[in-house]
């Protein structure tokens, strides 16, 4: 009787033991497939793929309960008393029960509130976002927030003392994995409250709109020829006030004060010429200057400011489709550049083409910001072609309100220099007409960047060679008023400065201008934004080409690999790196 009480003990631990072994491993496989879903779910987030990203939380939300049905039974409780066994158990139930607890308060609600959402609801209608979607977005994080901090507070009295290594690693993950997402949330929730300032749901925001000329080049691309009052009341958008360049006297002085090193490379008329505001490759200068103009011959308040020019809105008539002006013109993708920057300054007499063709302008900033509010082209399409214009330069923006502001750091839309050459090392160039013409519509330019830094960090040398060619005719520019060709030279030569900007902390250390029928100068060097700048002259006549150099030494540093980068031409720059060792991009 007593050997078979003991053999049928043994039989039930071994049962036991067999059961709880099987739970184990069934519990294991569920966290595993677990684990592939959350990669699975954050692949699908990353692309803005709803569905792909519901059925991965799904999977999880299954596999995660399974996992705590595996580890919460009676059998498997009992044996978290076994001495050594006992915490790893315990351990992994306490993790199952966690992460089943994140699937249904965290990750099933977040996925809700995305399948709600379609690129199709973000588009405005009648002049209008939705900005009630932001409110939901916010009360979606609240609740996501709110499970993490129970699910972090579970995983921190879990003891890992008495267990085996792995599950010690994979607590410590975790823990680490909420903390980084708690981290996120909280970026994203002040993100969200941004948005909603910056749309206009706590009271109206009011943005400076600033049409770009790049048949007359500045730095970031040309003048504004024409400026437009955006007022953003509860996502409603609409033009509340316009104004041309010749709405700004040019012969009032600075209107604002402005560093006397910046005046003395670009002029004073840096500070007191509208059109001349975006000479320098920095957008925060040249909006805050946009702004003084405003602020002291309009008025009001200007909470940003934001620049396009014909070349993106080339790229954005792609998409949206043609749109028709008051003037009866049809504007597409196709004409844009050509009738905004070309064929407009041809249909008026010459004495009238700056009063006509300004009116022309600001009808075209409100025709273009009006189909944009108003457009039915598909979202994804219209989102790739601002895209670009972004990458290009040719749109930027600044907000006065520094916290949003920030929200565009690193990237090309701040319209900002980086300020040190870890991430890459950008050369760039940057062109200025001083012809007070409008012939930059035949001006075309290449640049060569020669570098060593890829292979010696230690004082790598930088060569920038820039070539600038003048392709319209000396019977073209007779045939043409002298508000296109310049009053000052009447065609028979285009005026063009030339900034290179070397690597930061580097040395501008050789500076060469070639010869042309007309002048080409070098002038003295200069130092902006942290780096050394060469300075030059060039003077083309009509069909001319020359070239600038500029050679520039590094000091000791990290240099990432050398990029440039230049004012947005009408004629795109072609750009040419020669840097042997570093990676192909």
């Amino acid at each position: 009787m007593v050997i078979g009480v003991v053999a049928l003990t043994v039989l039930i631990v071994a049962a036991w033991a067999a059961f709880v072994t099987s739970q184990v491993l069934d519990a294991k496989t569920a966290l595993q497939n677990a684990q592939t879903s959350a990669v699975a779910l954050q692949t699908a987030a990353a692309s803005l793929n709803a569905a792909a990203a519901s059925d991965a939380a799904a999977e999880f939300q299954t596999e995660t309960q399974q996992a705590e049905n595996d580890t919460s039974g009676p059998l498997f409780v009992a044996a978290e008393w076994i001495p050594f066994l006992g915490p790893n158990l315990k351990a992994v139930q306490q993790v199952s029960a966690t992460l089943a607890g994140l699937g249904s308060g965290a990750v099933s609600p977040a996925v809700t509130f995305a399948n709600t959402l379609s690129i199709n609801s973000l588009r405005p209608v009648n002049g209008k976002l939705d900005v009630a979607v932001l409110a939901k977005a916010s009360a979606t994080i609240t609740t996501v927030q709110g499970a993490l901090t129970t699910a972090s507070a579970s995983v921190q009295q879990i003891d890992t003392s008495g267990t085996v290594s792995e599950i010690g690693a994979a607590k410590t993950q975790l823990v680490n994995t909420l903390s980084k997402t708690g981290e996120q949330l909280g970026k994203a929730q002040t993100a969200i409250g941004q948005a909603q300032n910056i749309l206009g749901v706590n009271g109206p925001r009011h943005y400076l709109l600033g049409f770009l000329n790049n048949a007359e080049t500045t730095a970031l691309g040309g003048g504004p020829a024409a400026l437009s009052m955006v007022t953003v009341d509860d996502g409603a958008v609409s033009i509340t006030a316009s104004g041309t360049s010749g709405d700004f006297p040019l012969t009032d002085g600075p209107v604002r004060p402005m560093d006397q090193n910046l005046l003395n490379m670009f002029s004073p008329g840096i500070a007191s010429t509208l059109n001349w505001s975006t000479s320098r490759p920095d957008f925060p200068t040249a909006a805050l200057t946009m702004k003084a103009f405003w602020d002291k011959y309009k008025g009001g308040t200007v909470d940003g400011v934001i620049t396009v020019d014909p070349i993106a809105l080339a790229d954005i008539l792609a998409a949206t489709g043609p749109m028709t002006l008051a003037s009866g013109d049809v504007l597409t993708a196709q004409n844009a550049v050509p009738l905004l920057l070309h064929d407009i300054y041809l249909r008026y007499p010459p004495a009238d083409i700056e009063t006509d063709t300004n009116p022309f302008f600001t009808d075209t900033a409100k025709t273009v910001f009006t189909g944009l509010t108003t457009t039915t082209a598909d979202p994804n399409q219209l989102l790739t072609a601002v895209n670009k214009s972004i990458q290009s330069g040719d749109l930027l923006a600044w907000s006065a309100n520094p916290d949003e502001e920030n929200l565009l750091t690193g990237s090309r839309l701040q319209g900002v220099l980086p300020n040190d050459n870890t991430k890459t090392t950008l050369v760039g160039t940057y062109f200025r007409d001083v012809s007070v013409s409008k012939t930059d519509y035949w001006l075309h330019t290449s640049t060569t960047l020669a570098t060593d830094a890829c292979t010696n960090q230690q004082n790598p040398s930088f060569t920038e060679t820039v070539t600038l060619h003048s392709s319209i005719t000396q019977q073209e520019a007779d045939s043409l008023p002298d508000f296109v060709v310049g009053g000052n030279f009447h065609g028979k030569k285009f005026s063009t400065e030339v900034y290179v900007y070397g690597p930061v902390g580097a040395v501008l250390t050789n500076a060469t201008a070639g010869t042309s029928s007309v002048n080409a100068d070098v002038r003295s060097p200069s130092e902006d934004l942290g780096r050394p700048v060469a300075r030059y002259l060039v003077d083309l006549a009509p069909g001319e080409t020359n070239t600038v150099t500029a050679t520039f030494t590094g000091i000791p540093g990290v240099y990432g690999t050398p990029t440039i980068q230049g004012t947005p031409m009408l004629n795109p720059t072609t750009q040419t790196p020669n840097a042997p060792g570093c990676p192909t991009r």
